[in-house]
């Protein structure tokens, strides 16, 4: 494998393992704005960012002020639900959910490149090697933990913490009425690019 230089973007497998990385926000709103046409708004005194779909129905907002909250978030009205990322939640993770979120509303013109899947989550767990323990699927290196607990208000939590790494931890959580195809992609599904310069590790 050649060596990579500090301007090489590549993709992390698995995803949970990649870091916040250094551009926290092209891949995760990019194609919102510039595929979809979702208007956005940009606060420059404080850095918050936040775009919508065109029918007012959901939101995503990015706000680095938090320091201990939730970085980014997205919210859906009419059934209300929401997500939350804290600050080391890996970008593609939250990309995997943003780049998605056109189609729960209707919009599939580019599903070809975005698929959304409705394979049950044991079935996508087992698929990428989790081991599933009562509510709790763990990834195979014990990194990382999805709870899916479905009775609760938050039936979606994904954990994850190296031991002994420096700035390892994040996590994410849905709340109810989040459709399932959307809550288990941050980490269950492997990374898809249609760019065929970037490169892939491992």
């Amino acid at each position: 494998m050649r060596p990579f230089a500090p301007q090489d973007r590549v993709l992390v497998s698995p995803r949970y393992l990649a870091g916040a990385g250094i551009d926290r926000l092209a891949d995760a709103i990019g194609p919102l704005v510039h595929l979809f046409g979702w208007p956005s708004e940009h606060d420059r005194a404080s850095g918050r960012i936040s775009v919508h779909s065109p029918d007012g129905s959901l939101f995503v907002n990015f706000n680095s002020r938090h320091t201990h909250g939730p970085w980014w978030s997205l919210a859906h009205h009419e059934p209300y639900w929401e997500a939350r990322f804290t600050r080391q939640t890996p970008i593609e993770a939250i990309a995997a959910v943003t780049q998605a979120l056109p189609q729960l509303p209707g919009d599939d013109r580019h599903i070809d490149r975005i698929p959304l899947t409705t394979t049950p989550l044991a079935q996508i767990a087992e698929l990428n090697h989790w081991h599933r323990q009562d509510d709790t699927f763990t990834s195979p290196d014990g990194h990382c933990h999805l709870q899916h607990t479905p009775a609760e208000d938050t039936p979606w939590r994904f954990r994850h913490h190296v031991y002994d790494g420096f700035d390892t931890h994040w996590d994410a959580s849905f709340t109810q009425d989040t459709p399932p195809r959307a809550a288990r992609r941050p980490v269950l599904h492997p990374p898809r690019d249609d760019h065929p310069g970037r490169a892939h590790l491992p």
